[in-house]
């Protein structure tokens, strides 16, 4: 819990400095208990004497290390309206030092809200209070069309389209949506020859101030006569890096080959590596740190689908949240259950982490549960047997974690609604209704369709 709600303070969008020291003043007793290291003897006699509380804050206000500590448990959101209080709180809040530390302690917190690309209702906030998060618009980028591409640790990979009476076309750029802050990166070097695979954006506030953008180029196969085709051979790929800290992009090793059908278009950034599925028994990571790629083992393929292979229905859901990366896979056996994969940090092995009944998310919703008869009425007057037979009509959006271990939501959406359901309480709760009710538009959604919004005060 964060120091101002254990003392009972209410956060504020701090505007000036008077309103600063009345903060301060409520906040003090706390603040020299917990700030090990911060605190003065005179701090403490101020605190004693409650006419001498003013005293004390401007004391704290012209001390540098003790104004940073307390500026590190406000929110986001409040800082951001803070930066106005005066020239030297704006240095303070901006600098990137400074975001790197609301980074590390705020390492295990979820997102704020997800953006639907391409979806009727485009922002669902997780604020119950929706007056405290406005929705992150992304109009401040002034351009004709916007493609989300990924969301990474409060930064957005956007592929812009724009038009003008002189020109047209399109780029990618990198944005913070908290600050409204944008820069454009160059095109990758594609030629005719080599086309995007799949673009990915790595950002580790934690660890640097700085972001990487990771292209996978396949080397494009030609062939001069048709009976060529017969002996395809498999593509080769290649890696091209663009740091923010350099500007360029710059081959990353060799040209490499891939298990096949690899998903290079929607890779996941989890402790330092971008992972990329495929419907195989391996799949691949890419360590951004060291620029080496690797292998990582998938869950044993279960028998009755093709030799090697398994499918998306398997595997409805990739993604990360809190450094965890996850993976859900339906049981083979009863449909009305799913597990929640999560891999082990040095990429040994999935372990199953959560399972979730959908036996019990029907009791609370049961407009999940469909009959084929409903949905396939051609189907059921063939098929008799099936008119009462059920099944779930759902699509895992995200997996949502908090501090604890119990704190973690499996947003779905089912038909005419978004709803969450914490595996370890089994509980279920709906966040937002959708006008859409059948089951077609309800399963078009998919994870890969949703991006995380997490507050951040990151440069570009």
């Amino acid at each position: 819990m964060c120091m101002a709600a254990k003392c009972g303070v209410h956060y504020m969008a701090v505007k000036s400095i008077s309103s600063f020291y009345h903060f301060l003043s409520q906040a003090f007793t706390f603040t020299h208990q917990t700030l090990r290291g911060h605190t003065l003897r005179e701090i403490k006699m101020a605190d004693n004497n409650s006419a001498n509380q003013t005293s004390s804050a401007e004391m704290v206000e012209s001390n540098q290390d003790l104004l940073t500590q307390i500026l590190l448990h406000f929110p986001v959101k409040s800082l951001l309206k803070s930066r106005c209080v005066s020239k030297r709180w704006l240095s303070l809040i901006s600098d990137p030092q400074f975001a790197a530390k609301i980074s590390h302690l705020n390492v295990n917190l979820g997102p704020s809200g997800l953006y639907f690309y391409g979806s009727p209702f485009g922002f669902l906030n997780f604020d119950t209070n929706h007056n405290m998060l406005k929705v992150p618009s992304l109009s401040f980028l002034n351009v004709t069309g916007i493609e989300i591409l990924q969301s990474c640790n409060g930064l957005l990979l956007l592929l812009c389209s724009f038009s003008s009476d002189n020109d047209s076309g399109f780029t990618y750029c990198v944005c913070n949506p908290t600050t409204k802050n944008f820069v454009t990166v160059p095109l990758p070097n594609a030629t005719a020859n080599r086309s995007i695979a799949g673009i990915n954006l790595a950002f580790d506030p934690s660890k640097s101030t700085h972001y990487k953008v990771i292209c996978v180029l396949m080397n494009n196969m030609q062939y001069p006569n048709l009976n060529e085709i017969e002996h395809l051979v498999s593509p080769t790929y290649q890696i091209e890096i663009f740091s923010s800290e350099n500007k360029a992009w710059t081959d990353s090793g060799g040209p490499f080959e891939a298990p096949h059908y690899t998903d290079f278009e929607h890779g996941v950034f989890c402790n330092g590596a971008i992972h990329w599925l495929s419907p195989t028994d391996v799949s691949l990571y890419f360590d951004v740190e060291t620029e080496s790629l690797k292998t990582m083992a998938m869950p044993r393929i279960q028998t009755g689908g093709p030799s090697g292979y398994w499918s998306s229905q398997r595997f409805p859901y990739f993604g990360q949240c809190a450094g965890c990366l996850h993976l859900t896979e339906v049981d083979s056996i009863s449909k009305t259950r799913f597990h929640i994969l999560e891999m082990k940090p040095d990429h040994s092995h999935w372990c199953v982490k959560y399972r979730v009944n959908l036996n019990n998310v029907a009791s609370e919703f049961p407009e999940i549960a469909r009959r084929y008869m409903d949905e396939f009425p051609t189907l059921a007057l063939n098929n008799v047997e099936e008119i009462e037979v059920q099944y779930y009509a759902y699509s895992i959006l995200s997996v949502v974690r908090g501090e604890k271990d119990e704190d973690v939501e499996v947003v779905m959406v089912i038909p005419g609604k978004i709803i969450s359901h914490n595996p370890r309480l089994n509980t279920s709760k709906l966040l937002s209704s959708w006008r859409a009710s059948n089951v077609y538009d309800c399963m078009q959604y998919k994870w890969y369709n949703v991006f995380h919004y997490v507050e951040s005060l990151a440069t570009l």
